[in-house]
């Protein structure tokens, strides 16, 4: 599944039998594929957008996978040290500090970064073009939802707000994010260490690239400290 999952990150269209079969496992055939992705279906991790196209992660696959990779916390931290050396030089300290999270994440995550100052009460958004270059393909009706997500994310977050800053990190797959309605969409949290209370987000498709993002985030979080 961890393949499955990495792979639709990567080109986002369902995952056939016979691609993983060529690409990942040459000693079995299409017909064993099947059956494992017949199961992984049946069992809720995978969903088959038609009875004849490949399949894609479900909001379950995706929760397990996010899971597996905020348990590793070492990974985390080391790939963080490696995205820090990248982003550190492109930083400017005399920006606003919960501005300039906002738009590395958007940068770097290629999706909309926002930081949020709970003693401000100031919003910071960016990145809205990179979010929705991530989301070909959706309805005029999604476009809208995402649309009113984003024009209520100030409200929605202080709703949540002690929830969102119990934990360093927090992950909200497709429709159980209380900050967005949108299931095409996935947010990643992260508290800031610094005595103003604020908070970076980073919204993107359900199909972001998680492992990256959630060092990404780390990496511009460990600056300000």
């Amino acid at each position: 599944m961890d393949l499955i999952i990495k792979e639709y990150s990567r080109k986002g269209e369902p995952i056939s039998s016979r691609e993983l079969c060529e690409k990942n496992f040459p000693d079995l055939s299409p017909a064993t594929i099947r059956h494992d992705l017949f199961e992984l279906t049946k069992s809720g991790y995978l969903i088959q957008p038609h009875t004849s196209a490949g399949h894609i992660p479900s909001n379950k696959s995706y929760k397990w996978f996010v899971k597996e990779i905020l348990e590793n916390e070492n990974k985390i931290v080391s790939q963080s040290e490696q995205w820090q050396k990248k982003v550190g030089p492109l930083a400017d300290w005399h920006e606003n500090f919960v501005f300039q999270s906002a738009r590395m994440i958007a940068d770097f995550c290629e999706g909309l970064g926002v930081g949020y100052s709970a003693e401000s009460g100031a919003v910071y958004k960016t990145g809205l073009k990179n979010l929705f270059s991530h989301l070909a393909g959706i309805s005029l009706m999604e476009v809208n939802q995402i649309l009113e997500d984003i024009e209520f994310i100030d409200e929605r977050i202080e709703s949540v707000w002690d929830e969102l800053v119990e934990t360093e990190r927090v992950v909200f797959i497709g429709k159980e994010s209380p900050i967005t309605r949108s299931d095409n969409l996935s947010i990643i949290a992260r508290s800031l260490p610094i005595k103003e209370k604020s908070l970076m987000l980073l919204i993107g498709p359900k199909n972001m690239i998680y492992e990256r993002n959630l060092a990404i985030l780390e990496a511009v979080a460990n600056m300000l400290e």
